[in-house]
């Protein structure tokens, strides 16, 4: 009797739980995530409810069990589509944060799911769709314009974030640097944020070039310290090396009383050039770039030679899907999207928003929230530990 009881008290306390739940969804506005808890309660209301009608029909194997395998199904649908992503790291921008061949958990909720532009997107749906369509199918092709839906929160400033890249489709990781409205600019390879020096993540790569006095002090210094770097030049009056540090490697480094100099650099070929926007007027580098103010929606520009230098892609790329009476009002132009600047923890060696440009928000994914496998583990089985990642 008692055992009766208390699992009566649970059932209540849990029913409880579940009400506040969506209550809670719907005050602030989740109203998708308020049905979803919605049906999960209704779901187990069904299964324990003792109302002999619903009792009844629980026994007729024959129905149940096809209704519980379609279910399933429709849950697994649901979930890969709207609550999360598992993805595999393609290259090594993010490293050491995280390396090639690491499979993360991204987390759909944080900034709302984007909903599928077709049923292409959409996992098991879209076989069948495929074979509805035959040959003549048009995977590329959009079936209905952007939607996300409402999410726990915003993007965060050192959020590291799964997207879209803003030409080719293809999934990119990297972390959030900048907001719609902030100024960024970087010099002399430090990042800037509205005019305020930006500590960079404790795992962030530099190439980096430091001058030592001497060979033998250069090599007891480096070994001291755990520092792998390469020998460059060296001649009578100095030395030094080069290579990826980290950051914090870089700032001993440079405070070292046998050290003469430290730089960032020298840089590569391809990184000196072709930097976006792709206007040589602006002089700019990837250690040396801008002030860029993130287009944000609404914001107003005039069309000035300066203003299109800088921001003239984005004004004919967003141009292209506007009636041609919007596109310019008396030499001013309104953009109409959110966009977010990225950058790849190994800072000199990562095809970034310094290659590609601002992010526009449709094309963000969600937020990578656990390394959940990585081949660099130590561990036997590295899948039953999981890796929280740091903003």
């Amino acid at each position: 009797m008692k055992k009766v009881y208390l699992n009566l008290k649970m059932k209540k306390i849990f029913y409880l739980i579940l009400f506040f739940t969506v209550l809670l969804h719907l005050i602030f506005g989740l109203w998708w995530l308020a049905i979803s808890w919605g049906i999960v309660w209704a779901v187990i209301w069904l299964y324990y409810t003792p109302i002999k009608v619903i009792a009844k029909f629980r026994k007729i194997t024959f129905l149940v069990y096809p209704l519980m395998l379609v279910g399933a199904v429709l849950l697994a649908i649901i979930l890969k589509t709207l609550f999360f992503g598992i993805y595999k790291i393609p290259s090594g921008s993010m490293e050491r944060s995280i390396v090639p061949g690491d499979i993360v958990w991204v987390n759909n909720l944080r900034y709302g799911p984007r909903l599928p532009y077709s049923p292409y997107e959409i996992s098991w749906i879209n076989g069948l769709v495929w074979l509805l369509e035959g040959k003549n199918a048009d995977l590329e092709k959009k079936w209905w314009n952007y939607k996300r839906l409402k999410g726990y929160s915003s993007p965060k400033r050192g959020d590291i974030a799964v997207f879209n890249h803003p030409f080719s489709n293809n999934i990119y990781i990297k972390r959030i640097a900048a907001l719609p409205g902030d100024t960024l600019q970087i010099t002399d390879g430090i990042l800037y944020i509205n005019g305020r020096e930006q500590n960079r993540p404790e795992n962030s790569l530099y190439y980096s070039k430091i001058t030592f006095k001497n060979s033998e002090e250069a090599v007891k210094i480096l070994d001291s310290m755990k520092i792998s770097m390469s020998l460059n030049t060296k001649n009578v009056d100095s030395i030094f090396y080069t290579g990826n540090i980290l950051s914090k490697d870089f700032v001993n480094l440079k405070s070292h009383p046998k050290v003469t100099d430290a730089s960032y650099g020298p840089l590569f070929h391809d990184t000196t050039i072709v930097v976006y926007p792709y206007t040589a007027s602006l002089n700019w580098n990837i250690n040396n770039y801008g002030p860029y103010i993130l287009p944000y929606k609404g914001m107003v520009v005039k069309k000035t030679s300066d203003n299109l230098h800088v921001f003239g892609q984005l004004i004919n790329h967003e141009s292209q899907f506007r009636p041609e009476a919007e596109r310019d009002s008396c030499g001013y132009f309104t953009f109409y999207n959110d966009y977010y600047f990225m950058l790849g923890d190994n800072f000199h060696d990562s095809e970034d928003s310094r290659y590609f440009g601002p992010v526009r928000e449709e094309f963000l994914i969600g937020k990578a929230s656990f390394i959940i496998y990585s081949k660099s583990s130590k561990f036997l089985f590295p899948f039953k530990k999981f890796k929280k990642l740091k903003s």
